[in-house]
């Protein structure tokens, strides 16, 4: 009885899936400060508003 190559492949596809589900459905939903920022908008949306204010 042989195993075919892409049963094996499905197989680990199947886990590897599993296991980004679980670690994202166990991670903890904490937001680091240092990754929040408020930004401005960026200057191409500002030239295109300034654009659309001129007409």
């Amino acid at each position: 009885m042989g195993v075919k190559f892409s049963s094996i492949v499905m197989v680990l596809l199947v886990c590897f899936i599993a296991k980004i589900s679980f670690e994202s459905a166990t991670a903890s939903n904490k937001m680091d400060p240092s990754h929040m920022n408020d930004r401005s908008p960026a200057s191409i949306d500002q030239s295109y508003h300034d654009h659309l204010n001129k007409r």
